[in-house]
This record gives C-alpha cells, structure tokens and sequence, in this order.
C-alpha cells in the first residue's frame, strides 16, 4: 500500500474506496485536509433568560453592529455581560409556532424581526416596537428578508387575505413601514401558487430573491411597476427543509446559496440546483433525520475557513451536525446538542475584566504588532446556544476526536501491515490508533490491538484481507494522508 490521502467524511460511499471516512466525530474540512473541530467555549454573557429560539448579527451603514437574540415570548440584545430586553414596551409577545424561530433582517440603520403570531417590529437604537401602516395593517409573517429597497414578509396574516402561507408581500419602496399597495410606490402582494405547501425560506439573491417551497424554488426579479417583482420557478422539485437551512455564501455580484433541502444538500448560483451529497452523506443524513421536526435544521457559516455547519433534528431537538467545506468540497462531522445559532462578533462590549474569558494568556493573544487592532467590528465567530441557552463560540481548543477510514486490502490477498505514519500539519497533544479486521467484506469487524504512536508512526502488526483504521486523537491537529506500510503473504 502507499499514501491515502484523506477524502472527507463520506458514510455512503463504497467503504473500499481509499481515502474515505466512514466514521468520525469532532472533524472538520480544512484547505489542506482535516483537522479538529473546535470546541464550543461559552461567552462572557450570561444564559438567555429562556430557549434561543433565533439570533442574529446585523451590521448598520457606519458598520457597527448589534446582536439579538429571541425567546419564545421576548427579545434580547446582548451587552458586555448580560443580555438587556428589547421587546415592546418591555413586554412580552404571543408565544412562537412549535418549532418556529424569530426571522431577523437589516434595512438600512432598522433592524426587523418577525414571527407569525404579532406584528413586525422594528428598532433603531434601543427596544422593538410594532411597524404600524394604515389604511392596510403590516401582516404578520414567519420570515423576513430585504432586497434593495425592498422588504419582504413570506407565510403571511393580514385581514384582507387571511392566513396565507403560500404568500409574499414587499413593501414599499424605500418604506419599510408602507404595506398599502400601490402602483407609484410599488408595494405589492402575490402568491406562489404553482407548486403546493407553504413558503419555508427567503434569502436574498444579489439583487434579486429566491423564495423556497418544500419542493419547489421561485427567482424573484424586480420589473418596476405595475407588476414590481416577477417570480420564475426554477426547474426541478427541489426545495429547502426550514427559512434557517439556507446559507448566502456570494457576493452581490455573484450570489451563490448552499442550503439544505428535503433530500439532499444543494448548491445554486442562478442555473440549477446542483446536488453535493448524493453518494457522499445524503443517506446517512436523511435515513435519520426527524422529519416530524424539519423545521429545527439550521445552518451556521464560518466565513473564515469556507465551511458550513448543518444542525438537524434525529429525534426532538438538534444533536447532530455534519460540516461541508465549499471550498474542498469535502464533508465532516460535529454533533452537539444546541438550540440554535449564529454569527457572534465577540470584540463588541470586550473589556480588559472579560479579555481573560476569551484569552488565558498573553501568549494566547492573537499574533499582530503592538499598536494593531486585534479585534474589530468584523472579527466575526460562528457561535452556537447550548442546552443551557448560553451563546458559545467555536473557538477552543479540540477535545476528544476520531476518523475511522474505510476498508483497505484485497479480497484475494492476505496484506500483513507493520505500521501506519499519518502526515500531521498540526500534531494532536495525544493519539492513538486501533485496527479492525476482517476476512470477507460483510463480516463482523475484529478489534485489535490499540497503538501508540512513537517515532511518528503507529506499530501495528495485523495480517488480514481487509483493515479499517480508527485514530483517536486530542487536541488541535491537521491531517492531510497517512501511508500504510505493509506487504501481501500471498494469494488465498
């Protein structure tokens, strides 16, 4: 045998195939290979008051930000330490659909969240109110998102129409308050009606939208008045499975979505819908997915390393999480149990009593000159919500973590292996390595001895027709192959 370079997670391919993972856990796509996932660590702001149900970072035109956050019946924005209640009037609102999250969206300096029981609200600089529009009242709706000079409310409630889930509506132009319809100020209304079930996402597109069904997808382009915004569907009965499963990974110029669907993973950039799970992680995903509570799915960008973390529900709440590089396109595997998550700017609020939570030591600080900003306003993280509701960022240091690759051998030839040297780029703190083996593919798996690693390799000593490789390692590490060293004792 000779060097296997590693070629992702991949529980649905041919087992035989050299390179591929067909277990692993805490392990992530990098550029170069894999390596470990980072270990969630918790915030210097205390636990939200209830279950995150939804957040969201929003960058105003001077380029701060803000950080909200919502419950079932309230929303936060977070402090330095503490999270300060931004809801109405200090109140509180009618209890969020099963399942369902706040939608949050940035128009302009107005930050607007929505969910389908109250009324839009907005805020500028401090708590949310209602957005109030007469003669025609602001509909309710379960998500938000804005285009240009436009907001958009999908799965609406209004009086004129009724409960609509099939609905969109956009504003006026330029007035994010202005729900009358008009032809001079272009707000309108339409439905999706062309394929069945209710709206389920919403993201922007560069200039244009696109609005997600179950099964179905609708580019939304602007054609000025009278009929503003022309819906086309695009071919095919592919779909997102919830508004949170969709992740804008394009520039205005180029836009491109990778989102979860109801049986597989897609990529678009404005031509079709390109499948990049199929053969590689869609069965394994959707053998075991709750589809009873599809609507909890939900993704998380880590803009940095070019990845993208899908939660999705087994049973009742999200446990698992499986990581797809865009870059690579390669997969990996980080289940966690969360509520949900989101983009989390940690410099904003940081003080010198709290820079020792997200830095033990100097050394630790990050590696700029002196006089130089270490942390700004960009400096985003992908951050998640523990069971505890407390925000966490995927920053720590690797824990516990394994890769068990797949079979390697012949079927008629007995291969006797003496040692394995992995390539690390980042050498875990600890590592061992176990081998199975097996006679016949199909068999039950022999577990054999487990190895240290010495001398940069692994001693192993283990003749059979077929082995399977499980490393387990701690700590921050890189891997981009390993080489198998080992000799065939003949035909059997």
């Amino acid at each position: 045998m000779a060097r296997i370079r590693l070629l992702g997670y991949q529980p649905d391919a041919d087992p035989t195939t050299r390179g591929v993972i067909v277990d692993c856990q805490g392990v992530v796509p990098s550029i170069n290979g894999m390596e470990a996932a980072p270990t969630a660590v918790s915030t210097i702001l205390a636990a939200l008051a209830a279950e995150a149900r939804g957040a969201k970072v929003i960058r105003k035109l001077d380029n701060t930000t803000r950080f909200f956050a919502g419950t079932s019946t309230k929303l936060y924005e977070a402090a330095t330490t503490t999270w300060t209640d931004r809801s109405d009037g200090g109140g509180t609102y009618s209890a969020l659909p099963t399942n369902a999250r706040w939608s949050f969206a940035q128009f302009g300096n107005v930050t607007l969240a929505v969910q389908k029981n109250d009324l839009l609200q907005f805020s500028t600089t401090a708590a949310f109110a209602d957005v109030s529009s007469t003669p025609q009242a602001v509909p309710k709706a379960s998500i938000v998102e804005t285009v240009g000079q436009f907001v958009f409310l999908c799965d609406t409630n209004e009086a004129t129409y009724g409960d609509s889930p099939d609905r969109w509506w956009c504003s006026a132009s330029g007035d994010y308050a202005d729900w009358n319809p008009s032809t001079t100020t272009e707000c309108t209304t339409g439905r999706l009606i062309g394929s069945p079930g209710p709206i389920k996402a919403a993201k922007r597109f560069g200039d244009q939208i696109v609005i997600y069904k179950a099964h179905s997808m609708h580019l939304g382009t602007y054609q000025g008045s009278p009929e503003v915004w022309r819906f086309d569907e695009v071919p095919g009965d592919i779909g997102a499975i919830s508004q949170d499963a969709v992740t804008d990974i394009g520039t205005t110029g180029y836009p491109k979505h990778i989102f979860m669907g109801m049986d597989d993973f897609y990529i678009y950039d404005g031509s079709r819908p390109i499948p990049i799970g199929s053969g590689v992680i869609k069965h394994e995903v959707f053998n075991n997915i709750s589809y009873d509570n599809v609507r909890l799915c939900i993704s998380l960008h880590d803009a940095i390393n070019s990845r993208i973390y899908f939660f999705y529900p087994t049973e009742s709440t999200l446990t698992k999480c499986v990581v797809y590089n865009y870059l690579t396109k390669q997969w990996g595997r980080d289940d966690r149990a969360i509520e949900c998550c989101a983009e989390f700017n940690s410099a904003a609020g940081l003080t010198y009593d709290g820079l020792g939570t997200y830095y033990s030591t100097y050394a630790d600080l990050p590696n700029v000159d002196y006089d130089s900003a270490f942390l700004t306003a960009s400096t985003a993280k992908p951050a998640v919500f523990n069971t505890s509701h407390v925000l966490q960022t995927l920053s720590g240091v690797a824990g516990s973590t394994y890769i068990t690759t797949g079979d390697l051998g012949e079927e008629e030839v007995y291969t006797l292996i003496t040692h394995v040297r992995p390539l690390f780029l980042t050498k875990p703190t600890s590592t061992t390595l176990t081998n199975f083996y097996r006679e016949n593919m199909g068999d039950s798996l022999t577990t054999d001895t487990t190895n240290i690693y010495d001398d940069g390799k692994y001693d192993v000593f283990r003749s059979a027709r077929w082995h399977r490789l499980k490393f387990n390692m701690v700590g921050n590490w890189e891997a981009t192959n390993f080489n198998v060293f080992a000799k065939q004792e003949g035909v059997s």
